[in-house]
């Protein structure tokens, strides 16, 4: 039986966690347990700090791999340009620069320049270097740790367990769930 139970427990997490059903009731009906003790469960883990950690560590992981990306676009520019740059000194060791190696130089470098434009533009960057994906990235985190702050003091300043899981659970449907959603909350 315990073995069960332990299973309904993961089965139950699983469903707040993954954001799919966020009422103790609609969970309590799906795993065909009593919402007390989904309440129970979901008090004693933790569940609202860690879906703010889960939450927090996908943004994080985001703002990662967004750098990374803008790191190997800029290290394949840098080397273009290095190009371009030895091209040039390369014809000043000569003692002479042609109209027509300064006019192909020209050309290389628009073509480049125009290049490298699409390509931040293509994935989403800005010529600055940001995406729209970094930034949001970024929101969602700062929120999501103003939320951790105020339910920890909550948590702490509530004695009242039924009080403290009412704000709670208002604070975190008032919450973005995701990046993609351009709504405010109702």
């Amino acid at each position: 039986m315990a073995r069960h139970s332990q299973k309904l427990r993961e089965e139950a997490r699983q469903l707040f966690l993954t954001g799919e059903v966020t009422s103790i009731s609609e969970i309590a009906r799906r795993v065909k347990a009593k919402p007390h003790t989904i309440g129970v469960w979901k008090r004693d883990e933790d569940w609202d700090g860690l879906r703010i950690k889960i939450d927090k560590r996908a943004a994080e992981q985001l703002v990662e791999r967004l750098a990374t990306e803008k790191t190997n676009l800029n290290a394949t520019h840098y080397k273009l340009w290095q190009g371009v740059v030895a091209r040039v000194y390369g014809s000043l060791g000569k003692d002479r620069l042609g109209a027509n190696e300064i006019r192909d130089l020209e050309r290389v470098a628009g073509i480049l320049e125009k290049a490298q434009k699409g390509q931040r533009l293509a994935r989403g960057l800005s010529l600055d270097g940001q995406t729209e994906e970094q930034i949001r990235a970024e929101a969602a985190a700062e929120t999501r740790h103003v939320v951790d702050t105020f339910l920890q003091v909550v948590k702490r300043e509530v004695v009242d367990d039924a009080t403290r899981d009412r704000i709670a659970q208002a604070i975190l449907a008032l919450v973005p769930a995701g990046t993609d959603d351009d709504e405010e909350p109702s």
